[in-house]
């Protein structure tokens, strides 16, 4: 069970490996990525800043995870997210779960990725050609 924030990139194959390999005895392992998209509104993203309070952001995410896991039996679970400058294309989110049945990952993962976008401490400032802009969450 690990919450890690990390400026550097990460390998998808080798983090669903490796979570994979952990958890041999769950029925169900789901993952979910997040990618810096290339456009936004119809305007052309040229690379994103997220900052983020550190024990804050820890605090919160492990509130939020204490909290899942009274509703969802989860075996394990892997939430990596990135911070600093961004380009398109790039990793910015990995969730990982491991349960018995599909439906608790399902539920798990579409919650964390819920409190992640909205709740957590990050502030995400899109750069355009010409412009930047903070965005709200």
């Amino acid at each position: 069970m690990n919450i890690i924030f990390q400026k550097e990139n990460f390998s998808v194959k080798k983090e669903i490996d490796s979570f994979s390999n952990s958890n041999r005895n769950s029925g169900s392992i789901m993952s979910f990525l997040g990618k810096v998209r290339p456009l936004n509104e119809n305007r052309e993203i040229k690379s994103i800043d997220i900052e983020f309070y550190e024990k804050m952001a820890f605090y919160q995410t492990k509130k939020i995870v204490f909290n899942l896991l009274k509703e969802c039996s989860i075996n394990d679970y892997t939430i990596i997210h990135r911070y600093g400058n961004l380009v398109p294309g790039e990793n910015i989110v990995l969730v990982l779960v491991a349960s018995k049945h599909r439906r608790e990952s399902f539920i798990f993962l579409e919650s964390i990725i819920d409190w992640l976008k909205k709740k957590i401490t990050f502030w995400k400032k899109e750069n355009y050609l010409t412009s930047s802009k903070w965005i709200e969450q």
